[in-house]
C-alpha cells in the first residue's frame, strides 16, 4: 500500500480508531484499578489496626521531642481496621476526643499506639432518651409524648397508669382501652399469720376421759372441750404432753408446755400450753389496689378479681406474695406498697 493511500485511508477512518483506542486505554486502566483495589485490600487486611505498645523509655523521649512524634507519623501512618465493599466512598470516622484524630465510629479506644485513649460509649438512636424519664424518644415521638419534658408519671390516657408504666408494658399511653394488667398496680401493704382465737389452759386427765380447758380470745370465756369437740370452727385433734428445762436463776426447773392440736379448713395448729409462743394461725396479707386505693385482705388460694382479671394468690412467704394470672398462669409478686409510695 502506498503511502498516498495510507493517509488516505487514516483521514478516512480517524474517528473510528480514536474511538477504538479510547476504549483499549478506559478497559485497560478498569483492569488495573481491579487489579489495583484487590491487591491493596489484601494488604491491608493483614495488616494489623493497633500496634504494640512502644517502650517507655522511647515514650518518655517522644513526649518530650517533637521530632519523634513526626518520625512516628511516617513511619506507621493512618490506616484503617478493615475493608468493606466501597471503593470510591470513605468509611464512617470520628475524631479521637484525646488526640483528635481520625478512628473508627465503633472504636471502643482509640486505635493509634500514642494515644490509646478510651472513647464515649455510641448511644443507639432506638435508646436515646433526651429528657432522662425512662422512655426512648423514639418512643415517645411515636406516642407524641414530650422528648424534651420528664412527663414519665403523666397519664395521658387517664387510665390510672402512668406513661413510664405503659412503656415498660408495651402497651399504648394514648388508649384507655390498652393498659398493662391490673395486677401491677396491686401492691403489699403488710403479710403476718393470723392469730388462733383459742388459748389452751390445761388438760384433766382420768382413768376414762380427758378434758381440756380452753379459752376464747373473743369472748373471754373458758370452755371445757374434750378430743373431737369443735370450738370457734377448730376441732380438737391431738394432745401431746410435753416439759423442758427453763433456768430460774441458780435452778433448774420442768416446765409444763405441752400442745392441744386443733385442725381448720384442712389445716392444722399447735397450741402450747398458755399461750406460749403465741399460737398463731394462717398466713395473710393486706392489699391495696393503687387505683382508687382499695384495700383487701387475702390469704392463700383466694382469687383477687380486678377489672377483666383473676388472679390467685399462689403463696405468702415472709413479706413476699405471688399472684398468679387465672387464666394464662402468668406469675407476679407483689412490691411493698411503701416503696411505691416511695
Amino acid at each position: 500500500m502506498k503511502k498516498d493511500e495510507i493517509v488516505a485511508w487514516i483521514k478516512a477512518y480517524y474517528d473510528k480508531l480514536l474511538l477504538v483506542l479510547v476504549l483499549a486505554a478506559i478497559v485497560s486502566s478498569v483492569f488495573l484499578l481491579i487489579y489495583s483495589t484487590g491487591r491493596e485490600k489484601k494488604m491491608l487486611a493483614d495488616d494489623q489496626w493497633l500496634q504494640p505498645p512502644p517502650a517507655r523509655s522511647k515514650q518518655a523521649v517522644r513526649e518530650v521531642n517533637p521530632v519523634y512524634d513526626a518520625i512516628e507519623k511516617i513511619g506507621a501512618p493512618f490506616q484503617i481496621a478493615g475493608w468493606t465493599t466501597r471503593m470510591l466512598v470513605a468509611e464512617l470516622r470520628v475524631y479521637c476526643v484525646k488526640c483528635n484524630r481520625p478512628i473508627p465510629i465503633n472504636a471502643e479506644d482509640c486505635p493509634f499506639r500514642s494515644c490509646r485513649a478510651p472513647q464515649p460509649k455510641i448511644v443507639s438512636p432506638q435508646k436515646k432518651d433526651s429528657d432522662f424519664d425512662g422512655m426512648p424518644d423514639d418512643w415517645e415521638e411515636r406516642y407524641e409524648l414530650g422528648v424534651n419534658i420528664d412527663d414519665a408519671a403523666q397519664d395521658s390516657d387517664s387510665d390510672g397508669f402512668t406513661n413510664l408504666e405503659e412503656f415498660q408494658n408495651g402497651t399504648n399511653p394514648r388508649d384507655e382501652n390498652e393498659s398493662p394488667p391490673p395486677v401491677t398496680k396491686l401492691r403489699l401493704v403488710k403479710a403476718g399469720r393470723i392469730p388462733v382465737p383459742l388459748i389452751f389452759g390445761g388438760a384433766q386427765q382420768s382413768a376414762a376421759d380427758t378434758i381440756f380447758m380452753v379459752k376464747n380470745r373473743r369472748t373471754g370465756r373458758d370452755v371445757y372441750a374434750r378430743m373431737g369437740d369443735v370450738i370457734e370452727g377448730y376441732k380438737i385433734i391431738g394432745y401431746a404432753k410435753k416439759t423442758r428445762k427453763v433456768s430460774k436463776g441458780t435452778f433448774e426447773i420442768e416446765e409444763d408446755v405441752s400442745e392441744l392440736k386443733v385442725a381448720k379448713d384442712g389445716k392444722e395448729f399447735n397450741l402450747v400450753l398458755g399461750g406460749k409462743g403465741g399460737a398463731q394461725g394462717e398466713m395473710a396479707a393486706q392489699l391495696i389496689y393503687l387505683i382508687g386505693n382499695l384495700k383487701m385482705n387475702v390469704k392463700k388460694d383466694d382469687v383477687v378479681s380486678l377489672k377483666n382479671f383473676k388472679y390467685k394468690v399462689v403463696d405468702i412467704v415472709d413479706q413476699n406474695v405471688t399472684l398468679a394470672d387465672v387464666e394464662s398462669g402468668t406469675q407476679y409478686v407483689l412490691k411493698p406498697y411503701e416503696e411505691s409510695a416511695r
